[in-house]
């Protein structure tokens, strides 16, 4: 084949896929993409908010999960998710409270061990915003955010900051199931 056909066909082929990605493009933008109501979802799920401004973080850039790898990273747990489970099952008081539903806690763990920027999500069985009785929520929350309970998360001996979560189903005011 001739130099100058060779070159046609390669430009040809080079407009066809700048064509297709230009059309791809708009089509994401359209048919895929999808506008977040604000108003119906205020919370933004990958940020937590500075309410304790006496709780520092290490590195604001780098916050690990504690779901990462785990030949990489160091478990956050301090002795085992097991262990954890057991001592929150222990030392919870049950109260005459009757709520049913989710207890979700967000939260940073510092790399001094510190638990901070707390979100609390109350949800009922069928996963509508709820009201739990105060006294459940303080003393999970209590339990749950001691400095005893995490290891302080590292890679190759530098100490980073995690992000947690943890999903307490409550059933007739008793923690029925801790999770992940």
């Amino acid at each position: 084949m001739k130099k100058w056909v060779k070159v046609v066909l390669y430009s040809l082929l080079g407009i066809v896929v700048i064509i297709g990605g230009v059309i791809g493009y708009f089509y994401y933008q359209h048919d895929w993409k999808y506008e977040v109501n604000e108003k119906k979802y205020p919370n933004n799920i990958g940020h937590l908010s500075i309410v304790n401004k006496d709780f520092n973080l290490c590195n604001e850039d780098r916050i690990i999960g504690w779901f990462a790898n785990a030949a990489m990273y160091t478990p956050i747990f301090n002795g085992s998710k097991s262990s954890f489970k057991k001592y929150i099952l222990e030392h919870y008081i049950s109260t005459d409270d009757t709520d049913n539903g989710f207890l979700n806690l967000r939260f940073i763990i510092n790399c001094k061990g510190e638990v901070g920027r707390m979100e609390i999500n109350e949800l009922d069985i069928d996963y509508k915003p709820s009201k739990f009785s105060p006294n459940l929520v303080k003393q999970i929350i209590k339990l749950s955010s001691r400095k005893e309970n995490w290891k302080i998360s590292s890679i190759k001996g530098e100490q980073l900051d995690s992000y947690m979560y943890l999903i307490y189903k409550i059933e007739d005011g008793e923690i029925s199931e801790i999770l992940p």
